[in-house]
């Protein structure tokens, strides 16, 4: 079930030779969402104690301007993409024009089209849950783009930034975790993966905060493999320690069985958590002048709501990186 009008143009490429994006979104304001997401935290969902912020907190789903720019930088960036597909929960971002997004080739896909046969999951609050089913999306490139509405292109990529000779990048680093330090719930979920496929528990690729390729094909082979693990993705809420990225798990398979090298973390900058909130504007500035010099391709900022405010030099800094309004954008 999709959410946009009929009004629609033909492909510009194929779904087996285009790639598409895929980027998760929802509006966490809306009274609807937020009673909803409530309704499920009232009951036990086995947070644990310290994962609050990086699973149930309300400044997860809190949405300003991330959308708008990460969909503007791929059509300017990436202007080489088939589709866009933006997977929601019965929303419509309020800033775009329905019958007007066809001409931004952007197609609007509701979670219960991509948890067909799966429903007794949802509502799910849980990108993890969300991504384990991303292949499910009716029409689907084989080869497609995984992004958060917080990611964006800061400069222009070709279809080779993200897959060369048919096998996707592997924008990330080895890393080793100490058992005396406790692992974030993103690195767990990075952890977890690793393990999956027989690497030790403390070694993992630990993946850029950016744009993902994938492939539809790898997903489905490793779902086979692994149908308990898959499964249990789906049954969580909210965001949980037994769980794994499915993105990570789809990287070290492209190592161990593909041969595809690490390409490291340098074509991306992530405005951390912490550098939103705390960040001096000196090094806010440096770190959009790469962009500007060609340094860097992709970027993550966690909480524009904190930066935004402290730093507002920012938003004309995003109108310039990610590129004019998108045709479907309602006026401001």
């Amino acid at each position: 079930m999709t959410l946009s009008t009929s009004n629609s143009s033909p492909d510009p490429v194929s779904q087996e030779s285009g790639i598409d994006f895929v980027i998760l979104w929802v509006d966490g304001d809306a009274p609807e969402h937020r009673a909803k997401r409530q309704a499920f935290l009232s009951s036990d969902i086995g947070c644990n104690p310290g994962d609050e912020e990086q699973s149930i907190d309300n400044l997860r789903f809190i949405q300003t301007s991330e959308l708008r720019y990460c969909l503007r930088s791929i059509k300017h960036h990436a202007p080489w993409y088939r589709k866009i597909w933006l997977v929601t929960d019965s929303q419509i971002p309020s800033f775009l024009e329905s019958k007007k997004l066809y001409k931004d080739r952007i197609e609007i896909v509701d979670h219960k089209a991509i948890f067909s046969g799966n429903e007794k999951y949802l509502p799910t609050f849980n990108t993890r849950s969300i991504v384990s089913l991303i292949d499910k999306i009716p029409g689907l490139s084989q080869k497609f783009i995984y992004g958060n509405d917080d990611f964006m292109l800061g400069g222009n990529v070709a279809p080779d930034f993200f897959f060369k000779q048919g096998l996707p990048v592997v924008y990330g680093d080895w890393v080793s975790h100490t058992a005396e330090i406790k692992p974030t719930l993103y690195q767990q979920g990075m952890m977890n993966a690793a393990k999956m496929l027989g690497f030790p528990s403390h070694s993992f690729i630990n993946i850029s905060h950016g744009f993902q390729p994938m492939d539809r094909q790898i997903i489905e082979t490793l779902r086979d493999k692994f149908p308990a693990q898959f499964t249990n993705n789906l049954a969580h809420k909210f965001r949980h320690r037994s769980q794994f990225l499915l993105e990570s798990l789809h990287n070290h398979y492209c190592y161990r069985h593909k041969n595809v090298e690490t390409s490291g973390t340098e074509p991306m900058v992530h405005f951390s958590f912490q550098l939103c909130r705390e960040g001096e504007a000196e090094k806010i500035k440096f770190l959009f002048d790469l962009f500007r010099q060609n340094k860097r391709k992709m970027f993550c900022i966690n909480e524009y709501q904190s930066l935004y405010p402290r730093l507002p030099f920012v938003k004309s800094d995003l109108e310039a990186l990610c590129g004019p309004p998108l045709v479907s954008e309602l006026a401001l």
